[in-house]
């Protein structure tokens, strides 16, 4: 996959709940910010940037047998911000379905945008590293 497919088809459809939010917003009278900062929208962009990261590692791990630590160990840092990733998600929904007082929602924003952030980079280090073979 070269670097504009990826741009295309997995940023763009992953990003696709922040975009819609977005255009929605344009049209509401009294908006702010934090209306726009939903973390549970950014957890499903790195989890799709990084279960797109793996498919494209098998595909080239089963076409290519000769670069197969390098696939592997990619796949398996995708796995891991995977883990990640899901754990965040979980605790977004505990604190959105119960309405915990304990959990700072702040910090669930913070994490959900930040492991975004590293899934982008990731997953573009990664599409770059498939480019260039």
């Amino acid at each position: 996959m070269n670097t504009k497919r990826w741009l295309y088809y997995t940023v763009m459809v992953g990003a696709l709940p922040l975009v819609i939010r977005c255009f929605i917003l344009l049209f509401l009278k009294d908006t702010s910010f934090g209306m726009f900062i939903n973390p549970i929208d950014f957890v499903f962009l790195g989890l799709t940037l990084n279960l797109t990261n793996i498919n494209e590692l098998n595909s080239l791990k089963r076409n290519d047998k000769t670069k197969g630590d390098f696939k592997e160990e990619k796949a398996w840092w995708s796995i891991f911000t995977i883990v990640f990733l899901a754990v965040n998600l979980g605790v977004l929904y505990l604190n959105e379905f119960l309405q915990l007082s304990v959990l700072r929602g702040v910090t669930l924003k913070i994490t959900s945008v930040l492991l975004c952030a590293f899934s982008l980079g990731y997953s573009f280090y990664i599409i770059k590293q498939i480019d260039k073979s």
